[in-house]
């Protein structure tokens, strides 16, 4: 086993305070189950993640059943929660992210048959075509209908959608698009975070800045500091990468930390592909959490309760505090 190279000096208290929370490893989970269970009594709240394709069956349909289920579990252990939407895919087996009327109408939503709405993105997976009005339409749709049905739940602290990378720029040269400019990443971004905040209007909105494509680093933390100064949240994933990945700093980085209230998140790429070095990789993660100034750290449920993953997260929760 090869463990990393990693500065394990002790970790300094968070000056604003701190709590660690837990993502759900799955979109839409069920958390009132043995693999989660304890994951949830172990932390302070729950980030949790759902799909727009497993929320609307049919145009205008719209099943939020699996977040009032979350929601009630949640509040009946005493912890909050943050929705995060996702509409992005990031593995090429995965279904596409859109419901069927879209794929189906590549005349109204722009994309190609069986792919309507879509754009190919640099992990041989898919990207919503936001810069499409009616790709747009639907998702604010989607928004509205989900705050009317859980905007005022008690458990419910914050919302939050995909992050601002359209995962179109790779060296199989993706980018640029046709039909799509570098403005357009940032406008499509900013149109989807007012939504929220719109329709969330005593709710915590996080934003989750990394890349905005076509765009240099100079402007992408121009952008997360435009949110913040509109009142938005600042929020940030995977800071302290696996090995392959530790070349990809995200642009937005430098801006850490901030004086607004802070989420960040350890997910796929923090984790990594086995459990090697996990004890070294997760205390790396807990002491950039606490570099960049975190408020909640968020740790993704990998296997579960009883996984190595969980151990190695919960012995860096007791490291960071």
């Amino acid at each position: 086993m090869t463990l990393l190279s990693v500065d394990l000096t002790p970790v300094p208290p968070f000056p604003q305070g701190h709590q660690n929370w837990m993502i759900p490893e799955n979109r839409n989970a069920v958390l009132d189950t043995t693999y989660y269970r304890q994951c949830v009594l172990d932390t302070d709240g729950i980030l949790y993640t759902v799909a727009w394709l497993d929320m609307e069956s049919a145009q205008g349909v719209y099943d939020f059943s699996t977040i009032i289920t979350a929601l009630d579990y949640a509040a009946s252990k005493g912890k909050n929660v943050i929705v995060r939407i996702f509409y992005k895919t990031y593995v090429a087996a995965h279904p596409k992210p859109l419901p069927a009327y879209i794929l189906s109408d590549h005349a109204t939503y722009g994309g190609s048959p069986t792919s309507g709405g879509l754009l190919p993105n640099q992990f041989s997976a898919w990207t919503p075509r936001m810069h499409n009005a009616a790709v747009m339409a639907r998702f604010k749709a989607l928004v509205s209908a989900m705050a009317d049905v859980i905007g005022s739940h008690p458990a419910l602290q914050g919302i939050s959608v995909d992050e601002s990378a359209w995962s179109l720029t790779s060296a199989s040269g993706t980018w640029p698009v046709a039909g799509l400019t570098a403005q357009d990443t940032t406008n499509t971004h900013r149109e989807i975070s007012a939504h929220l905040k719109a329709c969330f209007p005593d709710k915590e909105v996080y934003v989750f800045c990394n890349y905005f494509e076509g765009n240099n680093a100079a402007t992408c933390l121009e952008n997360l500091r435009w949110y913040v100064a509109q009142g938005y949240l600042p929020a940030i994933t995977d800071t302290f990468r696996r090995p392959e990945n530790n070349a990809s700093i995200q642009p937005t980085d430098p801006a850490y930390p901030m004086a607004a209230k802070t989420l960040m998140d350890v997910e796929w790429m923090s984790t990594g592909a086995d459990d090697s070095g996990l004890t070294e990789r997760m205390i790396q993660n807990a002491m950039e959490h606490a570099r960049c100034g975190a408020h909640i750290s968020a740790w993704m449920a990998r296997g579960g309760a009883t996984s190595n993953y969980w151990v190695a997260m919960k012995n860096a929760m007791a490291v960071v505090g």
